[in-house]
């Protein structure tokens, strides 16, 4: 029966095996592919005291140099072996698995953990056979540049850099914690731009708008719901300014008109009491047109309710009045839609973009830092550090250029929406 297993084998390997050596009594056995154009040399490694073969490609066609290759991995793994170790390491792909199904696991809840689990599946191919205890810092730089040629732009923004390294250093720690390996790896410097922040030029926005336009013209019902709130949504915050937690959680009554000018012939303007990470503020419209953006919102919440919302319920909520969790994914068809995905340096746009846009604008239109740094919630620091790159920054005395901020006192929850914006 051994007989017949040899002579099987040898069979197959005339079939696949170009040219063979041998040397050091069979512990080193060189050969070349016949099913390969390039005829690499091809190394398979026989361990004393160990199980099983340790086979690699010797990535070159000169014999020597394969030879050579083939000694330094017999070494290397004879050591392993005479120091207790075992000689096949853990793969890099079977622990990225394992790790991903331990986070589905105990993490299934989470939708940020959902993406990450994606993330990190997504680069499993690249380490093949590679063992953990094999991977150094140029092992992650190459990953980086493995991953621009695997994406359609060939270009891999700040942002994703920067998750993935999040992700990959927590990997790492499970690893030492299961004993996989001693220490991670050394994470090299990467060359990033933390501090700009992707926008949408005016070019990108006024495709954006359009399309806009465009979503809102359907017949399905429930369809047409979701474009209202979505479209309206990006509008109020590229002309407020507001963060996302901040929309999530405004209520009708948390809008205010404020009064034009005496003597000016410009309409109202709105503010919006909001309460964020850096507490509550009341935060100026960039334009009156916002007022109908909110109406656009209550005309269909009236629809549904056939009567006006609470004042203390939420503005951009399901119909049944429970706040919208997220607009993500279908922003991102939005974008997908329009042809604005990514900015001029390739960066992915998100919703945080539209809060972006609004201060690179309002900056870029003259208004002074210390203004548009208490509209947003921020510091002039932060201003100075994320958007530094709008140049020319004018002072200006006002945010709206109407000269006066103060709440119309006379009006009271939506009633002046309704009324068309009048005062009452």
């Amino acid at each position: 029966m051994d007989g017949v297993e040899t002579n099987q084998l040898k069979q197959r390997r005339a079939k696949t095996e170009l040219e063979s050596k041998t040397f050091n009594d069979g512990q080193i056995y060189l050969f070349r592919r016949a099913d390969y154009k390039k005829p690499t040399w091809f190394c398979r490694v026989k361990i004393p005291g160990a199980k099983g073969y340790v086979t690699l490609s010797t990535k070159t066609t000169d014999e020597h140099t394969a030879f050579t290759f083939a000694t330094s991995v017999y070494n290397k793994s004879l050591v392993k072996i005479l120091s207790g170790q075992e000689l096949r390491g853990k793969r890099v792909s079977v622990a990225l698995t394992e790790y991903t199904s331990v986070l589905s696991l105990t993490l299934k809840q989470k939708l940020s953990t959902k993406y990450r689990i994606a993330y990190l599946n997504r680069i499993v191919p690249f380490f093949g056979s590679l063992e953990l205890s094999s991977l150094t810092s140029s092992t992650l730089v190459d990953l980086f540049d493995w991953m621009k040629e695997n994406t359609k732009k060939k270009i891999i923004s700040h942002n994703t850099i920067r998750r993935y390294s999040v992700d990959l250093k927590q990997f790492f720690i499970w690893c030492v914690d299961k004993g996989y390996i001693e220490k991670a790896p050394k994470f090299p410097q990467l060359r990033t731009d933390p501090n700009r922040r992707p926008h949408f030029d005016e070019k990108s926005y006024k495709k954006l708008i359009r399309h806009l336009q465009e979503i809102v013209k359907i017949k399905n019902k429930k369809i047409l719901r979701d474009r209202i709130m979505l479209a309206n949504y990006v509008l109020i915050l590229s002309n407020t300014g507001i963060r996302v937690g901040e929309a999530r959680t405004l209520k009708w009554k948390d809008l205010r008109e404020i009064p034009s000018e005496k003597g000016s012939n410009s309409p109202p303007n709105l503010a919006l009491f909001v309460s964020g990470k850096t507490g509550a503020r009341e935060v100026v419209a960039r334009t009156p047109d916002v007022k109908d953006y909110f109406k656009r919102i209550l005309e269909l919440r009236i629809k549904e309710l056939k009567k006006p919302p609470n004042p203390d319920s939420f503005v951009f909520c399901n119909p049944k009045g429970t706040p919208i969790g997220s607009f993500k994914k279908s922003f991102a068809s939005l974008l997908k839609g329009a042809g604005v995905e990514f900015d001029a340096d390739g960066t992915r746009h998100t919703i945080y973009s539209l809060r972006h846009t609004y201060a690179t604008y309002r900056l870029s239109e003259g208004v002074h830092q210390f203004i548009l740094a208490k509209n947003m919630g921020t510091s002039t620091a932060m201003l100075e550090k994320h958007y530094g790159h709008t140049s020319n920054i004018a002072s200006a005395a006002e945010l709206t250029k109407s000269g006066n901020y103060s709440v119309n006192k006379k009006t009271k929850g939506i009633d002046w929406l309704m009324d068309g914006g009048n005062e009452t």
